[in-house]
């Protein structure tokens, strides 16, 4: 068993995946309230819905011109406002983060990834070394779990350091 001196000399890093529900926020604020210690090093993962580009069309005179529309190319347009949209929506979360972290005087930093939001948990915990995850849930039943998928029960399953899951 570790000693306290052991134990001050190593600061946890307590990976935190958040977005924009009030389920992370709830989750965020439990661990801030509850577990935090004076010297955990917090690393913030928020995990961006992804678009499909496939579907950015835009109605143009030329597709009038063409026997058959074409659906091949993504317009330019949309796909910049879309990625607009979404550099916005994470700026404010980060910024929303960043002030409850400031608060409590906590070490730590905020990371984005993109893919299937439970395996970009795991990747980004995994490279900043992380000895916590902490999420929320949204208690899905177990036919809508199965159907829609769970992030925490992917966690959970797949975490190589213990997993905190935020049942509000």
């Amino acid at each position: 068993m570790a000693t306290d001196s052991q134990d001050s000399k190593h600061s946890r890093v307590v990976a935190v995946a958040i977005d924009n529900s009030e389920y992370a926020e709830k989750a965020f604020d439990w661990y801030l309230e509850k577990i935090r210690r004076d010297d955990d090093v917090i690393v913030l993962i928020h995990i961006p819905e992804s678009y499909d580009f496939s579907l950015a069309r835009e109605w143009s005179p030329l597709t009038l011109q063409k026997e058959a529309f074409d659906f091949t190319l993504p317009s330019p347009g949309v796909i910049k406002q879309l990625l607009d949209e979404l550099e916005k929506s994470v700026k404010a979360l980060e910024d929303r983060y960043a002030e409850k972290v400031k608060a409590y005087g906590i070490d730590g930093k905020f990371r984005t990834g993109g893919g299937k939001p439970g395996e970009a948990i795991i990747k980004i915990a995994r490279e900043e070394n992380a000895t916590l995850i902490v999420t929320g849930t949204r208690g899905l039943g177990k036919i809508r779990r199965t159907v829609l998928g769970s992030v925490s029960d992917y966690v959970i399953h797949h975490s190589p350091v213990p997993v905190l899951v935020c049942r509000m």
